[in-house]
């Protein structure tokens, strides 16, 4: 980018390949140089290449239970009946969906779980 866009500003060239509210973010939080790109040396173009390609990021922190998109873990399936979904030590205990330890993709899967596994206790409650 320095060769072809010598006057382009660092900000201007990573908004090509980020989104420019990130971009806009990452020059005001860790205090990238936003000059043209004709202005930074070899040292800072690596350094700025290594920045790039290191980037991580780490959660502060998560919205809980209530907002969860997929859950992972819950009641054993081995402790259930298949077909009447049954706790199989507590009669007339049920469970559905995603209180069970089955994990589906987002894109409906949990919720055709949520609804097929609830039908099917019903036929036994």
């Amino acid at each position: 980018m320095r060769d072809k866009h010598p006057n382009q500003t660092l900000k201007t060239s990573l908004a090509r390949l980020f989104p420019k509210r990130l971009v806009e973010i990452l020059i005001a939080r860790d205090n990238l140089p936003d000059k043209p790109l004709k202005q930074l040396d070899d040292k800072q173009i690596d350094e700025l290449h290594h920045y790039v390609h290191q980037w991580s990021i780490a959660p502060n922190g998560t919205e809980g239970y209530r907002t969860a998109e997929v859950t992972l873990g819950g009641v054993d399936t081995h402790a259930i009946s298949s077909k009447t979904l049954e706790a199989r030590d507590i009669p007339g205990l049920y469970f559905i969906g995603e209180v069970l330890d089955v994990t589906g993709w987002l894109g409906g899967y949990n919720f055709q779980w949520a609804w097929s596994s609830g039908w099917v206790a019903g036929q036994y409650v």
